[in-house]
């Protein structure tokens, strides 16, 4: 590959087509109900603190489809009202982030994907503690629910 003349731009040395990095688009999600979150903990990244629901959005899916999908996959619950609050590139990967709170839509009871989950439980706002990497997406979303400051979205409102 050799350097094209746009940005990130490489040229193919034998076709001559441009080629672009691929980025692999992937949400966080906040599920709440009420004064509660959703918090996860991920089996086998040896990471041993809480996070939020994630996961990678499948070709032609939605964010809003892929919020769905993986929060009914990791713990068997459903969700209404989402809503988006920002993005972030990761570090040096090529994911980009795309955070969302939601609403839960029925039932609390968590069905976890145990291959998948350590760990899934509903937390108060005054349980919450924060991820030691203070830059991630997701500990922000976790802290700002924490303090009162997610973005509300009334019914009707949201995907």
């Amino acid at each position: 590959m050799e350097m094209g003349s746009r940005e990130r731009e490489m040229i193919c040395p034998n076709c001559g087509n441009p080629v672009y990095p691929k980025i692999m688009p992937a949400v966080i999600v906040a599920v709440t109900n009420g004064d509660r979150i959703l918090m996860t903990k991920y089996r086998n990244r040896g990471i041993g603190y809480y996070a939020l629901v994630a996961g990678f959005v499948e070709i032609g899916e939605t964010f809003e489809d892929t919020v769905r999908r993986e929060v009914m996959e990791e713990t068997g619950l459903t969700v209404k009202n989402i809503r988006y609050y920002k993005s972030q590139p990761w570090g040096i990967a090529d994911d980009l982030l795309a955070g969302f709170y939601c609403d839960l839509d029925g039932d609390d009871a968590i069905r976890m994907d145990e291959e998948e989950l350590s760990e899934a439980a509903w937390f108060e706002r005054g349980q919450i503690e924060g991820q030691p990497d203070h830059l991630s997406l997701t500990n922000e979303m976790m802290l700002t629910f924490r303090d009162g400051r997610e973005p509300s979205g009334g019914e009707g409102r949201g995907f």
